[in-house]
C-alpha cells in the first residue's frame, strides 16, 4: 500500500468500526457509512494519481466510480452499496428522507458489513493490485 491512500482508509474504518447501537435507522449513522464508503474510494482514486482532480471533487459516487474505472473492477454487491449511499445522499440533500427498508436494524447492520468488505476491497484489490491501480484514469 502506497502512503496517498492510507490516511483516508484509516478515516473510512473510522467511521464504520463499530455496528450500530440503535434500534432503529439514524442519519447519523447512515452518514457516517456514506463518508466510509466516499473516503474508500477516494483513497484508491488518490494512490492512483497523488491527488484528487477537482472534476472528481463531488458526491455522484457512481458516476465518479464510472467515470474512473473503479466501477468495472467492484464486484455486483459493493456496486450495489455504492448505489444505495448514492440514493441516501440525493434523498438527504433533498430532505425527503422517508421511512423504509434501511430502518431495521438488520440491514443497517448490512450495510456497515458491506461497507467494511468495500473498505479491504479497495485496499487489497484495487490499492494493493498495480495491474488494477494503473487501470484507473484519474486524470
Amino acid at each position: 500500500m502506497g502512503l496517498y491512500g492510507d490516511a483516508w482508509l484509516r478515516e473510512a474504518r473510522t467511521r464504520v468500526a463499530s455496528d450500530p447501537q440503535n434500534k432503529s435507522f439514524t442519519p447519523t449513522e447512515f452518514d457516517d457509512l456514506a463518508d466510509a464508503v466516499e473516503k474508500a474510494i477516494m483513497a484508491a482514486l488518490i494512490e492512483s494519481h497523488g491527488s484528487l482532480p477537482a472534476k472528481h471533487n463531488h458526491k455522484k459516487l457512481v458516476s465518479i466510480c464510472q467515470s474512473t474505472g473503479v466501477w468495472d473492477v467492484l464486484p455486483p454487491a459493493l456496486q450495489s452499496l455504492v448505489q444505495e449511499v448514492e440514493a441516501y445522499r440525493l434523498e438527504s440533500e433533498l430532505g425527503q428522507l422517508a421511512a423504509q427498508d434501511s430502518n431495521k436494524p438488520e440491514v443497517l447492520k448490512r450495510y456497515f458489513s458491506v461497507a467494511r468488505r468495500l473498505i479491504d476491497y479497495m485496499e487489497y484489490h484495487v490499492i494493493g493490485n498495480d495491474s488494477v491501480l494503473r487501470r484507473l484514469k484519474v486524470a
